[in-house]
């Protein structure tokens, strides 16, 4: 049992520690500069209307603008997430980090995928195979994803347990010993 509980600590460490430093690298400014004007790049690339040349790097530009953001929110998440797997208590430092791995790992890869098949659609038909790559890339990190989203679920269930299990623990031995008073007590009765 007790190799199980450092097993899953090491590993929830691990995965932590790797999670600050991919999300610390990917804040580059330099980087989000040259993303953000290679979007103008690729889609005026593509022969259509202007209007859709426009409404394609508007949406693009934000989605990689609200990864951006979502990189700083997962890096302070991280970073708050490692004093409750180390100590086993706190299992509300650990909420932060779920949340913004729901966001940043469904919600903004679920519309990066339909963003991406727009593209796909609209911008680049003749690349289906290319969409299929793109798929197949995005069904295995959002798998990724999700499995570490559950490794820190189950971690701020086992630690709201122990809470739980701690306090009933507590309330149940106070309620004892209350009750071990009021028996030892000689109560007469009246007349």
């Amino acid at each position: 049992m007790l190799k199980e509980m450092l097993f899953g600590k090491l590993q929830l460490i691990s995965i932590n520690i790797i999670g600050i430093l991919f999300k610390a690298s990917a804040l580059n400014v330099v980087r989000l500069h040259s993303e953000l004007r290679e979007v103008r790049g690729l889609v005026e690339a593509a022969k259509l209307e202007s209007w859709i040349h426009e409404w394609f790097i508007l949406l693009i530009s934000g989605l990689i603008l609200l990864r951006f953001l979502s990189c700083f929110l997962g890096l302070v998440a991280n970073i708050v997430a490692i004093y409750p797997i180390l100590t086993n208590s706190q299992a509300d430092l650990l909420r932060p980090t779920i949340i913004v791995q729901i966001f940043d790992n469904v919600v903004l890869n679920i519309c990066e995928i339909v963003l991406g098949y727009g593209c796909f659609k609209y911008l680049y038909s003749e690349s289906f195979s290319i969409f299929v790559i793109f798929l197949a890339k995005y069904i295995f990190k959002s798998t990724c994803c999700l499995l570490v989203l559950n490794l820190y679920s189950i971690k701020h269930h086992q630690l709201e347990m122990s809470v739980t299990h701690a306090e009933n623990g507590a309330s149940l031995d106070r309620d004892s010993s209350n009750e071990f008073e009021i028996d030892s007590q000689r109560l007469w009765p009246m007349g």
